[in-house]
C-alpha cells in the first residue's frame, strides 16, 4: 500500500493511505492508530482520530481530489487550534 508523509506543525507523521475516487475519500492512518479510539470532526467536514498524547494516527479526508484541485491542499483544523496540511505532492501516489 502506497505511503504519504504528512506534516503537522515540527512534527513528521508516517501515514499509509487509500483513496477512493467513487467516493472522493482519502484514508490515512499510522501504524499504531487505534481503530476503536474515537474520533472528532473537523470544521472542513474530515475526521481526525488522535493517541492520547495528541498526536494523529488517523485522517479521513472528504472531497479529497476536488479540495487537491481547488487549493493544492487538504486542510484539517482540529479542536484544539493545531492545522493539519496534507500536500497535493505528499499523496500523489494515493491518487494516480
Amino acid at each position: 500500500m502506497p505511503s504519504a508523509t504528512v506534516h503537522v506543525a515540527a512534527d513528521d507523521l508516517h501515514l499509509t493511505g487509500s483513496y477512493e475516487a467513487n467516493g472522493d475519500v482519502l484514508y490515512l492512518s499510522a501504524a499504531s492508530d487505534e481503530k476503536s479510539a474515537p474520533a472528532q470532526q473537523t470544521p472542513e467536514g474530515h475526521a481526525v482520530r488522535l493517541d492520547r498524547d495528541g498526536r494523529v494516527t488517523h485522517v479521513t479526508a472528504i472531497n479529497a481530489r476536488w479540495l487537491l484541485d481547488q487549493h493544492g491542499e487538504l486542510v484539517a483544523t482540529q479542536r484544539d487550534g493545531r492545522r493539519l496540511r496534507i500536500d497535493r505532492h505528499d499523496i500523489a501516489e494515493l491518487l494516480d
